[in-house]
């Protein structure tokens, strides 16, 4: 397993550069998750997730646990909510430097939290037909904390970035939690929901209802399922979501991730985070996925975004919540990774 693709990355000419929040904005808390996308006039746009608490995770040998185990979430002291705001900027094209950022103004179409994780989490950005959107999970208006995706418009005003339009994604059966759906860059509202088996669903924006929730009505849009590929991967972990799907050459390319998560001798939870590359093509059949890789071989590492841009892919993803970073993968890079033989289990 490659356990440092940035090292990797550099070895072959690529870079990376940290995505930084101007500390007025972040208070010393942490930044992480980024998503990254090519705009039509060719601006390199990145959206940052301000998480409003610092991580601490104990690393390698886990010598140093918090009394709270290897993981702690360390909030201030007036608000102990898991709180998400989202910010909206531009990288200089040779540096990959934010130039300039926003924070995306939802007060449109905010309700009151009624539960402990708040705001839209983990953002991909991107457009369809011409819209600008970003696309994450919600858990704060029912008071179980149930999951969905939700699709947002946003625009560029005088004022900044602002969220015109707040789509909750319903499903069919229901289930308690949906998060990190992919959006397919050239599928306008279709997104892969599933990776293995493989489950494409398609949403409906000129269908949408109103709902009441406790605290106030909400616009919510149906989805269906349109491609899904009785397969499975055996032997390997539950793959979950993680970037855009872009196309590359002949191929649909994502970045996905995997989690093993587990609860130590102490009964404190704790988490291990891998990645790889998978590969489609045109039918949205498997030919291709990498061997699972670290960015930084930290155990907490999270990829949000995937852009093609000449020679190189530009990979935008955070570290152990606090830091985000954008990497310069060269295209040479993607065959010196170890590839997984595919044997489909029907």
């Amino acid at each position: 397993m490659i356990r440092n693709l940035a090292k990797l990355c550099i070895e072959n000419k690529g870079s990376i550069s940290p995505a930084l929040l101007p500390e007025r904005y972040n208070e010393g808390t942490g930044v992480c998750n980024p998503s990254i996308y090519i705009d039509s006039n060719g601006d390199i746009l990145i959206s940052l997730r301000h998480v409003h608490y610092t991580l601490y995770h104990s690393e390698f040998n886990q010598k140093f646990n918090s009394g709270w185990g290897p993981l702690a979430y360390l909030n201030p002291e007036n608000d102990i909510t898991l709180r998400t705001s989202n910010y909206i900027g531009r990288l200089n094209p040779v540096s990959l430097y934010i130039e300039e950022i926003e924070k995306i103004d939802t007060s449109e179409n905010d309700i009151k939290p009624i539960w402990e994780f708040i705001g839209l989490e983990d953002i991909r950005v991107f457009r369809w037909e011409e819209k600008l959107y970003v696309s994450g999970v919600r858990r704060d208006i029912k008071e179980d904390g149930e999951g969905r995706m939700e699709l947002c418009e946003i625009k560029k005003t005088a004022e900044g970035y602002k969220e015109v339009s707040r789509m909750r994604i319903e499903v069919k059966p229901g289930t308690y939690l949906e998060k990190n759906w992919m959006p397919i860059l050239d599928m306008p509202y279709h997104y892969v929901r599933w990776s293995n088996p493989l489950e494409i669903v398609k949403v409906d924006i000129k269908n949408i209802t109103k709902q009441k929730v406790s605290e106030g009505i909400i616009n919510v849009i149906p989805s269906e399922t349109v491609i899904n590929k009785k397969y499975t991967i055996p032997d390997i972990r539950s793959i979950r979501g993680g970037s855009q799907v872009t196309n590359y050459g002949e191929y649909k390319l994502a970045v996905i991730h995997e989690c093993d998560y587990w609860i130590n001798e102490g009964g404190n939870k704790d988490a291990k985070y891998y990645h790889r590359f998978m590969f489609w093509d045109k039918d949205w059949n498997l030919v291709k996925i990498t061997e699972p890789f670290k960015f930084m071989d930290a155990q907490i590492e999270f990829c949000c975004g995937l852009a093609v841009n000449g020679k190189d892919l530009l990979i935008s993803f955070g570290y152990q919540d606090n830091a985000s970073y954008v990497l310069k993968m060269p295209k040479n890079v993607l065959g010196k990774l170890n590839y997984v033989d595919i044997e489909y289990k029907k």
